[in-house]
């Protein structure tokens, strides 16, 4: 009778697994930067990429007492960061890469930071900095660079980047750069030029630019032609088929506006006419898009219209024109996100998560989402199909 009933246990578990009914893999999540630790009260805006072995380099700002942005505030915003070598099961002690001077200028720091593993296997980190209660306008004008040999233990001094004197600003968007097929290094960058209305209505009237680098960060150009009309906070992925995808925001509730491009004989990346996306309608804050392979591209985003909430994954199958949401990661208050693809296919994704904040703060958090999860549920979002 016991054999009977464990043969039919085991019948029924191969037949559920062969229907991927049941025992789906489980999001893997830990808090990588808790609220109130490390004599740091608030963090905000997550980077991150993998090193040359495939360990996790994440970084923060470090905003101490004050939430505020960099050029906002009269203290300083340090830069740190943890790694893990275990896939974000467990995350080493923070270090720092670049540390503000509040007594030498009036809230001078770094924020902002955005990533990018080199094909020599540097890391490249390229922050926002200024000084305080200016804002971007005034104070937060400036690029600075730091680089790290091994993997995200050790970081050179950060040093300014030179842009070009008929601008007024830039700033890098947060979160992870590229490389492309030529091993160029690309972001994307705000642009605010020097006959900008002052006061500054808003939305800003800021423009994305294209920032590169072909000598692995030494130095950096800033492609002179705008990507689009308007947009702020921008992503850059490479498409499957080897276009450049940049999903723009656009400072309101309103579709992400996307633009694509090829890169001519001349090593230069040419952009098209740009286009609202389909079923993209995102609220306005910093997401991630990554390459899924085949025809897949993955967007990360705030879903919620009327305050920042609801981080949600959609996919698209059409080179970013229309998207499908196919897993909400966070129903409730939640921000900033930027993601990592594995080897073996699987996504991470590190993001401001505010469900424990009592003063609308954040912990900076990493999920790591399993392949087979996100292929269920892609196939779920674009061809729902009943299993009994």
């Amino acid at each position: 009778m016991h054999l009977r009933l464990a043969f039919a246990a085991l019948s029924a578990a191969i037949l559920c697994a062969g229907l991927h009914s049941c025992a789906e893999p489980q999001i893997q999540t830990t808090i990588v930067f808790a609220e109130g630790s490390d004599s740091c009260h608030f963090y905000r805006i997550p980077a991150m990429c993998l090193d040359a072995k495939g360990n996790i380099v994440a970084v923060t700002d470090r905003r101490y007492e004050d939430i505020g942005d960099l050029g906002y505030r009269n203290t300083s915003i340090d830069i740190s960061t943890k790694r893990s070598t275990d896939g974000g099961k467990t995350w080493s002690e923070q270090r720092f890469i670049a540390r503000g001077d509040t007594n030498r200028v009036l809230g001078y720091g770094f924020g902002d930071a955005s990533l990018t593993l080199t094909r020599s296997g540097k890391i490249v980190c390229l922050m926002a900095c200024g000084e305080g209660r200016k804002g971007f306008r005034r104070g937060l004008r400036q690029t600075s660079v730091s680089t790290s040999e091994d993997g995200g233990l050790t970081w050179s001094e950060p040093r300014i980047v030179p842009f070009p004197e008929n601008l007024h600003s830039t700033f890098i968007t947060s979160g992870k750069g590229i490389v492309d097929a030529d091993g160029d290094l690309l972001l994307a960058a705000c642009v605010l030029p020097r006959d900008y209305p002052d006061p500054m209505p808003w939305p800003w009237p800021v423009e994305p630019h294209l920032y590169y680098s072909k000598d692995e960060g030494q130095t950096w150009t800033l492609q002179p032609e705008a990507i689009a009309a308007r947009g702020d906070e921008s992503k850059l992925e490479l498409l499957p088929d080897g276009r450049l995808l940049i999903s723009c925001r656009t400072g309101v509730y309103a579709p992400r506006v996307m633009n694509t491009a090829t890169k001519g004989k001349d090593g230069i990346w040419h952009w098209g006419e740009t286009y609202p996306s389909q079923g993209l309608e995102a609220n306005s804050c910093n997401g991630d898009i990554i390459n899924w392979g085949k025809d897949m591209v993955i967007h990360s985003y705030i879903k919620g219209k009327d305050a920042r909430t609801g981080l949600t994954l959609a996919v698209s199958r059409d080179g970013g024109n229309s998207w499908a949401d196919f897993l909400t990661l966070q129903s409730g208050p939640a921000a900033y996100s930027t993601m990592v693809r594995f080897k073996n296919g699987d996504i991470g994704i590190l993001y401001e998560d505010g469900s424990r904040s009592q003063d609308n703060g954040y912990d900076i958090v990493f999920s790591r989402i399993p392949r087979r999860l996100i292929a269920t549920s892609i196939r779920s979002a674009l061809a729902p199909v009943a299993c009994k």
